[in-house]
């Protein structure tokens, strides 16, 4: 995307940078040697490995339970998580995110310290969604039923909190391996206790229930793989620090969640539980398949920019940004055109789930928006300029409220496209931020996506004839895969060989 000031280039050639110019971080060695790129590298492939399987198990289950419950037992258990979701960018204070930054001779210490205010907060939110459940209850207009379901949804806090250290220690480390098998034991739990729930007619329960067991098995699992013991004590060392970095973060987190959820909320309030059901399931393969791609490789940058000087960093973002983009350009690309037999394939034919197509589509489009968001906000949060996305945030949250406060009530397709429209909009603001923070020219930051945009370009105007013209679902599937690999594999090495060569090389390390 270019800014207005960039509009006119008179030279393709000269106006994006070719592969090369997208170089691999240079090494900053730690004890055995490796370079952070290279560490980077190697665990943003574990952390998509973990992901694309835990992800892949988790729509397996989800597709059996969009068979079984009702659209409504869809929209009641997506409102209570709406409600968690703001209580969940304070559950620790940024403590844990402080953690990651801290010096390694005061982990120890600084590990305590978090742990022991973790579990403070993770029982006190745990009160506070029982305490508010009734209240949430009435603003959406349903009764006990949804009531219960958040307080019993609420003890996930307190669940989570258990092991919560232990996941930012494994973070810190670049330690994929315990976060892989941790993220696939609460997938795996939460889908099969979720079926058997739904199969012996337990309906929204069979959700909550998964959730939380799914979160104790995550909680086990890293206790066991990490190797630090806390003490059973509360203690203040280094309590006012890691306050300092963290609030910052929650302040940031908190906006960002007011910004993503603010539809569920106004879908949930307007139109009701059953609308945000059919709403729940179109978001839920952007958000799989792409946003959460980018929130991943967000989670495994984070850390390792923290590790990088300023000439280091810039060059590790241009080349994360273009990964990045070679791998969430297709999805989305594949995903907005097989809207159709993506939907009946994975959530049943007929007329059940056919009105989450269209939303799926746009929301596609705000997906892939949202995922150009989050490198450059990574490199503000590592940085120690969370405040700049905290400031961001403030106006796009007052646009985006208006925008769904005037065309909420037009249905879902208006509240994804006023999510989308808004999410452009912005985009052009933060990126110019980000881009003068780093000293890398704008017209640069978006020179390393074109490639893969035209490659994902390509693929997708392969795919409409498969669309269009293969009645089953499943074979439109199957030979859409083929041709997707085979089009966008070629245009890829076609326009961008060296990038393919430089991750080629850092997966076989």
């Amino acid at each position: 995307m270019q800014s207005p000031g960039d509009a006119s280039v008179p030279d393709v050639s000269q106006a994006f940078p070719a592969p090369e110019d997208v170089v691999d971080p240079p090494g900053i060695a730690d004890d055995g040697g490796e370079s952070v790129g290279r560490r980077t590298l190697r665990g943003m492939f574990w952390a998509y490995g973990s992901y694309v399987g835990g992800r892949l198990l988790g729509l397996v289950a989800l597709s059996i339970l969009a068979r079984l419950l009702s659209v409504k037992d869809f929209g009641l258990v997506a409102i209570a998580l709406t409600f968690m979701t703001f209580l969940d960018t304070i559950k620790d204070l940024g403590l844990g995110q402080a953690l990651i930054v801290g010096k390694p001779e005061e982990l120890e210490s600084r590990a305590q310290t978090v742990f022991g205010w973790t579990i403070v907060m993770g029982a006190v939110l745990s009160a506070l969604t029982a305490l508010g459940s009734p209240f949430v209850a009435r603003f959406f207009h349903e009764g006990s039923a949804l009531a219960a379901l958040i307080s019993v949804l609420g003890l996930n806090f307190f669940v989570r909190s258990l092991g919560a250290t232990h996941y930012a220690l494994a973070r810190k480390e670049l330690d994929y391996r315990t976060r892989t098998f941790a993220e696939w034991s609460d997938v795996m739990t939460r889908g099969v206790v979720g079926i058997a729930l739904a199969l012996s007619g337990f309906g929204a329960w069979s959700l909550v229930i998964g959730y939380l067991v799914g979160s104790s098995a995550l909680a086990i699992t890293v206790w066991r793989l990490v190797p630090f013991r806390p003490r059973l004590r509360l203690s203040r060392e280094h309590l006012g620090n890691l306050l300092s970095f963290g609030g910052t973060l929650t302040l940031v987190d908190i906006g960002a969640a007011v910004a993503h959820e603010m539809d569920y909320w106004f879908t949930g309030r307007v139109l009701g539980a059953t609308a945000l059901g059919y709403y729940t399931i179109g978001f839920r393969l952007p958000e799989l398949l792409i946003i959460n791609l980018a929130v991943v490789a967000g989670n495994v940058l984070f850390p390792a920019y923290a590790l990088l000087d300023h000439e280091r960093l810039r060059d590790a973002f241009l080349l994360s940004l273009r990964s990045t983009a070679m791998i969430v350009f297709p999805l989305a690309a594949g995903l907005g055109v097989m809207a159709h037999p993506v939907t009946i394939a994975f959530f049943g034919s007929g007329p059940k789930w056919l009105p989450s197509i269209e939303v799926m589509q746009v929301l596609v489009v705000y997906a892939v928006v949202v995922t150009l968001n989050i490198p450059g906000g990574t490199v503000l949060k590592a940085t120690g300029q969370a405040w700049v996305l905290f400031a961001l945030t403030v106006p796009y949250v007052i646009s985006q409220f208006t925008a769904l406060y005037i065309f909420a009530d037009r249905g879902i397709v208006a509240v994804a496209l006023c999510m989308a429209g808004m999410q452009a909009l912005f985009l052009g603001i933060t990126w110019r931020v980000a881009s003068r923070r780093l000293g890398v020219p704008l017209r640069r930051a978006v020179g390393v996506l074109w490639a893969p945009f035209v490659a994902a370009l390509g693929m997708g105007a392969a795919l409409y004839p498969v669309e269009r013209y293969v009645g089953s679902a499943w074979l439109a599937l199957i030979v859409g895969a083929v041709v997707a690999v085979a089009v966008y594999g070629a245009l890829t090495w076609l326009l961008a060989r060296d990038t393919l060569l430089r991750l080629r090389a850092a997966a076989q390390a």
